[in-house]
């Protein structure tokens, strides 16, 4: 008996659907297996840890494993085709984020959550402004220039 094809199984609408969960669970996936290399993110405001004991990251290791096989397998019987994203384009899109929450966190708007500090104008809003600011320029940064592979001497022939 035939495995059927993707067009005799699903419409449009719901390949579409069962792809975006697939694609997700696997980024999930993919980046757990990062964590479970015993690499700490330390940032300023916050420390990313992740606790187990060998047997435990071997354990899901092969949970991993077995996931990203059934995804491939899934793939396979569905035609599914790798979206390659423009990572340049999710840059800018967290920047544009980050430049109105930054926005959001001066003076005028953190009036919403109570009385405000005569000081906190003069004292956090000139760094918000900095920050939101910067925010600003990589996203602009990131749009002038897409994460198209470039050769090694691009820039010198941009540049004059």
């Amino acid at each position: 008996m035939q495995h059927q094809r993707k067009n005799d199984l699903l419409n449009s609408d719901q390949l579409r659907s069962v792809t975006i969960v697939l694609r997700m669970f696997e980024e999930d996936l993919r980046q757990m297996d990062t964590w479970l290399d015993e690499r700490q993110a330390d940032g300023i405001l916050y420390s990313r840890q992740l606790h187990l004991t060998p047997r435990q990251r071997a354990e899901a290791r092969n949970h991993i494993a077995a996931a990203l096989g059934e995804i491939t397998v899934l793939a396979e019987k569905l035609g599914l085709e790798p979206e390659v994203e423009d990572a340049a384009g999710l840059i800018r899109g967290q920047m544009s984020v980050a430049w109105a929450n930054l926005i959001d966190s001066q003076t005028k708007k953190l009036k919403r959550y109570g009385k405000v500090h005569p000081e906190v104008a003069k004292e956090i809003d000139p760094y918000m402004q900095r920050l939101a600011h910067i925010a600003l320029e990589l996203s602009s940064l990131f749009e002038k220039h897409s994460s198209t592979p470039a050769s090694p001497d691009a820039e010198n022939l941009t540049e004059i």
